[in-house]
């Protein structure tokens, strides 16, 4: 065989080898249907809840205020001067007044968030005190003043039930004397005891019912009125939604609120069930004033 034979034959096996080696194989590529163009995949995901009340208590101090004492009157002016702050701007909503050089912290509330972080900040500092004889009756009049300032605006539902979550909590802690979060003794209680008076627990069980009845109330006027807004805008792009439709998609969006509103001052008054007969008997007196 030539010289030039066996050259040509080496450079046949090269190429054999590249082509089958480094030479990429394509599929035959079908033509793409209009039905192949989108296709969703949907997943049923289990409704979360929008929400779930948090609790945050600040440091108390490590026994009560002296009675009698110059930091228990600055206290007691303290919380006076702010439930007349809170009263006072809740006045000015329910006129829609304000005149136009009003400092901000007393300008007239725009909504319950704005009212509920003041009545947040005032129990903030009567739980710090550490002081019974100064917390509870103020508690139950911030609580009041809660209850009845939900109607004066629009239902919020995360600042209501966060507010009266926490009010819930110190008052059966008030009741119970142990801390909600560690269940540590209360400082100035002894195991135990409580640091409510009968007539006392008789109001916080009074103002729980009747809190629970306004949220209730209020839930359902803003279901009424998110119903009349679904309508009007149905209306307006002339379009109707089916019974089962609207009532599903109502129900879906305010279960959760529902839920909560259900678990309202749920401590207390789970506490304060399974009174005495004399603290009963001072319910139903109470209730018929």
């Amino acid at each position: 065989m030539s010289p030039a034979s066996i050259q040509n034959e080496q450079d046949t096996d090269s190429d054999s080898d590249v082509e089958f080696e480094d030479v990429p194989i394509a599929l035959p590529r079908r033509p793409r249907n209009r039905e192949d163009t989108d296709i969703a995949i949907t997943i049923a995901s289990t409704p979360q809840p929008q929400w779930s009340p948090t609790l945050s208590l600040p440091q108390q101090r490590s026994q009560p205020i002296p009675s009698g004492s110059e930091e228990e009157t600055q206290l007691r002016g303290q919380i006076s001067t702010g439930i007349e702050r809170i009263t006072y701007r809740k006045m000015k909503s329910d006129m829609g007044m304000d005149a136009p050089d009003t400092p901000a912290s007393e300008r007239r509330y725009d909504s319950f968030k704005e009212l509920a972080a003041d009545v947040e900040g005032l129990v903030d500092t009567l739980w710090a005190s550490a002081t019974p004889a100064i917390q509870t009756e103020a508690l139950i009049t911030l609580a009041g003043l809660t209850q009845t300032s939900l109607p004066a605006f629009p239902f919020d539902a995360p600042s209501t039930l966060n507010i009266l979550h926490k009010l819930d909590s110190i008052f059966a802690a008030l009741c119970t004397g142990t801390h909600p979060l560690t269940g540590a003794v209360l400082p100035g209680a002894q195991t135990g005891q409580s640091l409510v008076t009968e007539t006392q627990k008789v109001r916080i069980r009074s103002l729980a019912e009747r809190t629970r009845h306004q949220v209730f109330s209020c839930l359902a006027k803003s279901n009424d009125r998110g119903n009349a807004a679904a309508t009007v805008s149905a209306n307006a792009h002339d379009y109707v939604y089916g019974d089962d439709e609207d009532e599903d998609s109502g129900d879906e969006a305010d279960e959760p609120w529902m839920l909560e509103a259900t678990r309202l001052y749920e401590k207390s008054l789970m506490l304060l069930a399974e009174q005495d007969p004399e603290v009963e008997a001072g319910m139903d007196e109470f209730n018929c004033l």
